[in-house]
């Protein structure tokens, strides 16, 4: 019996959870990083010391 009351516990948390996770999602408060700037990169690249495979 009381492995039988565990069981349903756990069935009903669990359905709980998923249910709370499939109806009001949580959504993330996190501000985007700063990215790479791949322009500046580029144009400070030397390209007479690059290799023959980095012209590609």
């Amino acid at each position: 019996m009381r492995v039988l009351t565990l069981l349903g516990a756990l069935a009903l948390a669990t359905g709980l959870f998923w249910g709370t996770m499939l109806t009001h999602p949580p959504t993330s408060e996190a501000r985007p990083g700063i990215g790479i700037d791949t322009r500046e990169l580029t144009l400070k690249a030397d390209l007479n010391d690059a290799d023959p495979c980095d012209a590609n």
